[in-house]
């Protein structure tokens, strides 16, 4: 069984929409955050500095999202990833934006980031020990 990452966020009224229901922007702001989180641990460091950290200097490339249930109340959110597929210099995460009980599931899908040079811009292959952490979390 491979190990997902958790990452835990609270949700206030003021991202709730006119229908009292969090915007659907703000799953794609935890995404973000929890992605953040996740390659800060991968790569065993308390900061995110792409001048030292080169695995970080990621785009995202697609984006597969599904909602399936309203979260209507201000409080805890919780943004679970794991990883389905692990390339040269791209990964694919499944991911699940859930309750802390993980009994309800607002939003899930699969996030696709490619790294790419700082120099050049253009896409190019994970340090060997990034790749060996990610490998924990892959299917």
């Amino acid at each position: 069984m491979s190990q997902r990452f958790v990452f835990k966020s609270e949700v206030f009224f003021d991202e709730l929409d006119a229908l009292g229901v969090l915007h659907h922007t703000r799953y794609m702001l935890r995404l973000e955050r929890a992605q953040q989180k996740f390659f800060e641990h991968l790569l065993g460091v308390e900061d995110f500095n792409a001048e030292r950290d080169e695995d970080i200097y990621v785009v995202v490339h697609s984006l597969d999202t599904r909602f399936r249930e309203p979260f209507q109340n201000p409080g805890p959110i919780v943004v679970d990833y794991g990883i389905d597929r692990i390339r040269s210099g791209g990964v694919t995460m499944d991911f699940l934006v859930r309750d802390e009980s993980g009994k309800v599931v607002y939003c899930e899908g699969k996030r696709t980031v490619c790294k790419l040079s700082p120099e050049t811009h253009q896409p190019t292959p994970w340090t060997e020990a990034f790749r060996e952490a990610m490998e924990a979390y892959a299917k």
